[in-house]
């Protein structure tokens, strides 16, 4: 598995299982693999990348709170989307 999909797969944790102590440091070291590959934006600083990722997560959980009535599914898939967009580099080679 890539870093890329190691990252996505441990946001998709924090979205379904809730967001552990210590989740930052686990998102920096998949931040910096993934940004060695490419995947995730050179020009992210990595613990403040982490930090909105968690914060991400945890708004998500508040979200949901407040509005449990709206489809789950999509839900996710939006903010895997949001997720994806923001990491990825906005230029080729970046």
């Amino acid at each position: 598995m890539s870093a890329w999909d190691d990252l996505v797969g441990m946001v998709d944790t924090f979205v379904t299982d809730g967001v552990p102590v210590g989740a930052e440091d686990a998102l920096v070291p998949l931040l910096e693999r993934a940004q060695g590959d490419r995947f995730v934006d050179r020009e992210l600083h990595v613990p403040d990348a982490a930090r909105w990722l968690v914060g991400l997560a945890l708004g998500y959980h508040a979200l949901r709170g407040r509005a449990p009535e709206t489809d789950l599914d999509r839900d996710q898939a939006d903010l895997r989307l949001i997720v994806t967009r923001w990491l990825h580099p906005a230029r080729p080679g970046a």
